[in-house]
């Protein structure tokens, strides 16, 4: 799977898709993604916060997910996904 270099790269369209493709990918291709996002996402839950978004506190969704990292890069003054 080709991904970006990192998350500022990604709209929050594609990266909501890239959420919900991982859903339903096979193993082989999860596991890539899951290490690209455990890579780039510098939330202090990581990728625990998409492989267990009830255990962060969120609710189990691509766009709580997207919700919860936007709010964290804001108040970081990080930037986050392109416009």
């Amino acid at each position: 799977m080709n991904f970006k270099k990192n998350i500022e790269e990604y709209s929050e369209f594609d990266f909501c898709n890239l959420l919900k493709y991982l859903n339903n990918a096979q193993e082989k291709e999860a596991d890539e993604i899951m290490d690209w996002l455990d890579d780039n996402i510098k939330h202090p839950d990581g990728y625990g916060l998409i492989t267990h978004p009830i255990e962060c506190g969120i609710e189990d969704s691509p766009e709580a997910v997207i919700a919860e990292l936007k709010r964290w890069y804001r108040e970081q003054g990080l930037s986050l996904f392109k416009e």
